[in-house]
């Protein structure tokens, strides 16, 4: 059976994508699902049964747990333990100069509800203690972000940082700065009745991915590591270069519970989930 794992196109899945090229065997097959519209997008693919796994921003995953919890969801592994920069993006010509410009009240635009883009919004709101609370509008994938920006159907949205970069060259909008959460990045998704019918599975697909990316930041070197991410996803060399020096992947993929904790506790604080306890969203593949 071929293990269906969803990912964005992004740089964040370039180890998984140069390895699956490059005959690092991960010990069965697996399809690599490009999903462009992300987290939101990658949590309903899973509880509709058409994708295995998911890797998935961290915060929207335990959001839509929180949003979820009769279908079983659970967050299984670690794939990025460094936190993820999210920039905050506006109209070129916008008259707002810093973040704390959008606290009263500005409409972000959103890929879909219950997306990374979304719950960031909500947890910038909380954690500045911004006085008016954000409103959405849901514009899809990064293009459909930019030009809602662009034609002022929305003031501003969050988007991962290198990504956004080329965006900043072209001029098609302005950075306005950085939303950076303590939780781990990427984590890994799947359904509590797959968890425990295919523990052995999703923990060698952990230690795959984990080599591949130990292979992909160190062994191929900078100029191969490069190459293929400027040809495969169209970053820059220089913002390949800047990610690389503070990314951090799993080694083993394992949970650091504590942490996920401490996500639970801010995306309650910003309303984005209630009720919820770590208990409720890590669940660990057994033998």
């Amino acid at each position: 059976m071929v293990l269906r794992v969803g990912c964005v196109p992004e740089h964040f899945s370039a180890p998984l994508m140069y390895a699956t090229q490059n005959g690092q065997d991960p010990g069965e097959e697996i399809e690599l699902v490009m999903c462009k519209l992300g987290t939101g997008d990658m949590v309903k693919r899973v509880v509709a049964g058409e994708l295995d796994v998911a890797i998935c921003v961290t915060e929207g995953l335990v959001a839509g747990i929180g949003n979820n919890r009769e279908s079983g969801l659970k967050l299984f592994g670690t794939y990025v333990d460094s936190p993820l920069p999210w920039a905050v993006s506006v109209k070129a010509d916008s008259e707002l100069c810093t973040v704390d410009d959008l606290a009263f009240g500005a409409t972000f635009g959103i890929s879909r509800p219950g997306s990374g883009s979304e719950v960031m919004a909500r947890y910038a709101s909380s954690q500045y203690e911004w006085t008016g609370p954000p409103k959405f509008a849901v514009l899809g994938d990064v293009h459909g972000l930019i030009r809602g920006v662009q034609d002022e159907r929305a003031d501003a949205f969050l988007w991962e940082r290198t990504t956004m970069q080329r965006h900043y060259t072209q001029g098609a909008v302005r950075y306005l700065g950085t939303v950076r959460p303590p939780w781990p990045a990427f984590s890994y998704a799947a359904l509590s009745p797959f968890i425990g019918a295919h523990g052995a599975r999703l923990r060698r697909l952990q230690q795959w991915a984990g080599a591949a990316a130990a292979r992909f930041m160190g062994e191929i070197g900078e100029q191969q590591r490069a190459a293929f991410v400027c040809q495969a996803l169209g970053y820059a060399a220089e913002d390949v270069a800047a990610w690389a020096a503070y990314v951090q992947f799993s080694g083993d993929g394992a949970v650091d519970t504590a942490r996920i904790g401490k996500t639970v506790a801010a995306l309650e604080r910003a309303g984005v989930v209630a009720g919820l306890a770590t208990a409720d969203v890590v669940m660990t593949p057994g033998a």
